[in-house]
């Protein structure tokens, strides 16, 4: 074991120690003493690090400057501050073969089918202590996988990275603070995404609810140590979901996102509007009912009046159109009980969650009970006279 300077007056000193920064060129290693006005990558200062790509580089929401006259010259003038994306070269072979070992596991269609595999591969994420060095490139393989168009289009892939980062939040041997920021986006996605799956018979709705899970787990471990994350998560699942004018789904998504973040958010966020949302809920399900009875009825006076022939025809062009509209009414009503069941979950983590004395000061009993009727019933902690009745 030798010591050796790290750093001296704030420079890196150009060292055989210190030879991963000397990459940049041959004018960076030990025993170059020139130093030109473009050239900082020689004498006592270390090498500059660039992007291996010569595309202009998006980073933390900032473009690198590669395209504006100004950006070129603030570049020039601090050409020391130059990032190098991350080299799989700078591992060990082993942790290159651990790495190659996951991704191709989450990458492979056929894990899906195969779950021992990927549930292996997921367990090794939880439990091995060695492996902080891949921390950097696990959190870019699950960003970019989830941040793909192509790949939300496929519900069993994004699935897969979600749980591989929140494989890595259950190892608490990894250390993920400074890479919190690349995961949120995606993950936030994956639950108010308007589309998650190429068709609407794959369960994109468990996707959302693992992905707010997985996106509230980190704010508990982390919250503590950044006191704004919940509330910056929150604030964006609240404005970015909860609006009258998104999609069933994405509201779904933020409804059961708020929900995991405890009675509390409940309280703030969604009992203000649960009235609302469930009266507008119900009037749209009620004039999809009323909708598909008319279509139904015409049909079926069409087929008794019509001929043979007039039939084939109709059969051509309209009762297609009229079958796609069935399916789509189907469709929507669908999300319309799923929101329903969410916005009721949410109450009830609430309700039972909180003593009695809370809920009168908080909850008009007399007018969620006009508005949800019987459906409180099971909400509520204690045993009433009623359900007692009943029993």
């Amino acid at each position: 074991m030798t010591l050796h300077w790290l750093a001296v007056d704030g420079n890196m000193p150009v060292i055989p120690m210190n030879e991963v920064w000397n990459r940049a060129g041959g004018a960076g290693r030990a025993g170059a003493t020139t130093t030109t006005t473009n050239d900082l990558t020689s004498g006592d200062v270390a090498p500059t690090l660039e992007f291996d790509d010569d595309d202009a580089t998006t980073l933390g929401g900032l473009t690198t400057a590669s395209s504006s006259t100004t950006n070129e010259k603030n570049t020039v003038e601090d050409s020391s501050i130059r990032i190098r994306e991350l080299q799989h070269r700078l591992l060990s072979e082993e942790l290159q073969l651990y790495y190659a070992r996951i991704t191709s596991i989450v990458e492979n269609p056929a894990s899906s089918s195969d779950p021992a595999s990927l549930s292996a591969a997921l367990r090794g994420i939880r439990t091995d202590t060695g492996i902080q060095e891949l921390v950097p490139f696990l959190s870019r393989f699950v960003a970019n996988g989830l941040m793909s168009k192509r790949n939300l289009q496929r519900t069993e892939h994004c699935r897969k990275l979600v749980r591989l980062f929140d494989a890595m939040l259950d190892n608490r041997s990894l250390h993920l603070d400074l890479h919190l920021h690349q995961m949120f986006t995606p993950v936030g996605t994956c639950i108010v995404a308007k589309k998650l799956s190429a068709n609407s018979h794959e369960n994109h709705w468990s996707l959302r609810e693992e992905a707010a899970r997985t996106l509230v787990k980190a704010c508990d471990i982390y919250g503590q140590q950044y006191t704004t994350m919940k509330p910056r998560m929150i604030k964006l699942l609240t404005q970015q979901a909860l609006r009258v004018d998104r999609p069933l789904v994405t509201q779904y998504g933020g409804i059961v996102g708020i929900s995991l973040f405890g009675p509390r958010a409940v309280d703030a966020f969604l009992l203000p509007l649960a009235r609302e949302y469930w009266e507008r809920w119900e009037g749209e399900m009620t004039r999809l009912t009323n909708s598909r009875r008319v279509v139904g009825g015409a049909a079926a006076a069409n087929n008794n009046n019509n001929g043979k022939e007039k039939e084939e025809e109709d059969k051509k062009k309209g009762n297609r159109k009229r079958k796609d509209d069935y399916d789509e009414g189907g469709g929507r009503e669908y999300e319309l009980n799923m929101c329903q069941q969410a916005l009721l979950n949410a109450m009830r983590i609430f309700m039972q969650n909180v003593t009695p004395e809370e809920q009168a000061k908080r909850v008009d009993v007399g007018t969620f009970a006009d508005v949800f009727g019987e459906r409180l019933i099971p909400m509520r902690p204690e045993v009433t006279e009623y359900m007692a009745a009943i029993i």
